[in-house]
């Protein structure tokens, strides 16, 4: 009898045992993930790209005649208007040719003029019959031939004049003088074919700049004109300058890095000016290439695929549902869905390596994803500086 309670009590025991093994063996098959609701917001798909800060007005001024410079007016950083003497070359030859171009004019004037009264005289003996008629053509003659040896001193002149002018060196435009390149008693040396001459300053106008971003060219058709960009100097880390794409490059530039075959185009953005920016400076830019608001959208990390099709795990009843969506456009973390969830719905969004493990209809145990904060999309959206510089819905894009 006592073996047969004790045989009992066994058996109860080992019910129990198996209960409690089967109970963990269910709970550690849940595996853990990290969930959020699918939510609206705002998506900007953007195409980055590194780019440098330029004036848009930048001017590298030449000599046109060669010469010893004997004077600098200007240092670098002087801010000069359009017209002011920047440095003078020796003008000795110059002035010289120059000289002697007026006194050739002068003395072509007077033979002219004597020329001219020889032929009057010559014509009233000629119309009473005192002289030939080729003596009287003769004359004519003498006189087109005076009258076109001062055209040409007068040509001369101009052209002599023009070459002493260019011994002063003037700004083309207003601005700031970004460089000097030469000192004064340096020859300067005029451009050929083969060489493209010494560059004596720089003068940029810093009232405009420009970011000119190297865009890898499978990017390029996603651009359009008048797109917006946000564009972030390394020299003024808390400030995103917003930009206006107005030219995009019609021919390559190759790639200066070590990326061989890479091919590069030129998108030029206007930025507004603002104090201490100056050509040269690093940035990048993000280029906004479309946008839309209040759409429903996932992290971009919940995306997966399976079986060839893209999709996200939903939560239903305790285990994960491979659900298919369809996505529109995305950006660095979001991604839209046009079909496949709605608003609310529970998905799994991390972490990573479990996200890429999960099977359909796996047991999960979760816990919600901590929410960022969006007032920076607020503050962004309502800042009117943006609205300032022409953001603008065009069918879904600023």
């Amino acid at each position: 009898m006592r073996r047969k309670k004790r045989l009992i009590f066994i058996g109860i025991g080992l019910v129990v045992i198996i209960i409690i093994i089967v109970v963990n063996l269910t709970r550690s098959s849940a595996v853990e993930v990290i969930v959020s609701q699918v939510k609206r917001g705002r998506i900007e798909q953007m195409v980055s790209a590194p780019g440098k800060i330029h004036a848009i007005k930048e001017v590298n001024i030449n000599s046109d005649i060669m010469g010893k410079i004997v004077k600098l007016y200007v240092e670098e950083g002087d801010w000069v208007k359009n017209g002011q003497i920047l440095a003078k070359l020796d003008s000795t030859e110059q002035f010289a040719s120059y000289s002697r171009a007026i006194s050739n004019v002068g003395a072509n004037k007077a033979d002219l003029e004597f020329k001219e009264q020889q032929h009057k005289r010559k014509k009233e003996l000629y119309e009473k019959g005192l002289i030939s008629k080729e003596n009287f053509e003769n004359i004519a003659t003498l006189v087109e031939v005076a009258r076109l040896n001062l055209e040409n001193a007068r040509t001369e002149l101009r052209r002599t004049k023009k070459r002493l002018e260019k011994t002063t060196i003037r700004s083309p435009i207003s601005g700031t003088v970004m460089s000097i390149n030469v000192e004064e008693g340096e020859n300067v040396i005029t451009g050929t074919m083969n060489n493209p001459g010494t560059v004596l300053l720089t003068v940029s106008s810093l009232d405009a700049m420009e970011c000119i971003a190297d865009v890898n060219e499978s990017e390029i058709p996603l651009i359009s004109i008048d797109d917006t960009s946000k564009v972030s100097i390394e020299a003024f880390p808390d400030t995103v300058f917003i930009g206006t794409v107005y030219n995009i490059a019609s021919m390559p530039k190759r790639s200066i890095t070590g990326d061989i075959g890479a091919v590069e185009f030129e998108v030029k953005i206007s930025i507004p000016h603002h104090p201490g920016m100056l050509p040269g400076m690093s940035s990048s830019c993000e280029i906004i290439t479309d946008f839309k608001s209040d759409v429903l959208r996932v992290s971009l990390q919940a995306v997966v695929t399976e079986k060839n099709k893209k999709g996200v795990y939903r939560i239903t009843n305790g285990q994960v549902e491979f659900t298919s969506v369809t996505i529109g456009i995305t950006e660095s973390k979001w991604a839209e869905i046009i079909e496949g969830l709605e608003e609310e719905d529970l998905i799994v969004t991390g972490p990573l390596k479990t996200l890429m493990k999960l099977t359909d209809k796996q047991k999960v145990s979760w816990k919600e994803e901590e929410e960022e904060s969006t007032e920076k999309e607020e503050k962004e959206k309502n800042n009117p500086k943006m609205r300032a510089k022409g953001l603008r819905d065009r069918g879904g894009k600023y």
